[in-house]
């Protein structure tokens, strides 16, 4: 006895299922992952840059319980979305909260995922992640407070720094005269965005005319790609063992990093036109 009906049946049922998948899902998401000390985060965003997922995080912290005295200790990661100056949408937020660990008491470690989120449509939002950490001391009766933050950029949607510094040397004729790009060394930006690292190297982190994020973002770019970003003009300082990148056409924003103990790198001023 033979059954080809039933084969019918299912082959029928499968293509139907199919017709009904997401019609979003046919084309393959923008991958992005990053890495702390701690953490690690995985994020899609679809190629309209319309929704993004945070497809798994891991935050962890270690640090409850390594001071005498301590009646308390509490910590929380937050992943922040961030909007350029040069957004395509003007009423998108600067910033905007898209995943809480939500208070955490003693040392351990916070997984989740996936959780979705609105993009404004364009390329150029950033993700960064915040840890703070508060603890409380009862030092002879008396109850005394203290905190922390450390900010961490992850990656900005629609950019891939390392990739594209990569096709650049692929693309380069002759490929050997090209140099390789740097490493993706670890950064993190200090809760006061005054002080980076880099690895286990500390740099003072100063800018002018830009907010905390937009010059994080920047370091990072040019950092990760060793060209400076789209607009600006970048170029290493021996004297000071840092990086100094300026706005094209508008000096007055800048940002720097450079070792502590020297001294900040000075601009040149733009010549003034012939007549």
């Amino acid at each position: 006895m033979t059954k080809p009906p039933k084969i019918r049946s299912l082959t029928a049922l499968l293509a139907l299922t199919l017709l009904l998948l997401p019609a979003g899902k046919a084309a393959a998401d923008d991958v992005y992952e990053a890495g702390w000390n701690g953490g690690h985060l995985t994020a899609t965003a679809n190629t309209d840059f319309t929704d993004a997922t945070i497809e798994s995080v891991t935050a962890s912290f270690d640090q409850c319980g390594t001071a005498a005295g301590e009646a308390s200790c509490t910590w929380e990661a937050i992943a922040t979305l961030h909007s350029g100056d040069d957004r395509c949408n003007p009423t998108t937020p600067e910033d905007q909260v898209v995943w809480d660990s939500g208070l955490q008491t003693g040392n351990g470690s916070v997984s989740d995922g996936p959780v979705t989120f609105a993009l404004e449509g364009c390329r150029g939002q950033a993700l960064s992640m915040r840890l703070e950490s508060h603890k409380t001391y009862e030092p002879g009766g008396l109850i005394t407070e203290s905190g922390g933050a450390s900010i961490v950029g992850l990656f900005t949607f629609g950019y891939h720094p390392i990739e594209e510094a990569e096709q650049r040397i692929i693309n380069a004729s002759p490929p050997a005269t090209t140099p390789p790009p740097p490493s993706p060394h670890l950064v993190t930006i200090a809760g006061d965005c005054r002080s980076l690292t880099i690895d286990n190297v500390s740099y003072v982190f100063s800018f002018r005319r830009l907010g905390c994020h937009k010059a994080s973002d920047l370091m990072k770019m040019r950092h990760l790609s060793g060209t400076a970003p789209s607009g600006y003009h970048c170029r290493d300082v021996e004297a000071n063992g840092g990086v100094i990148c300026w706005r094209i056409g508008h000096r007055e924003k800048r940002l720097e990093w450079r070792l502590p103990g020297t001294k900040p790198a000075r601009l040149a001023a733009p010549r003034r036109p012939q007549t």
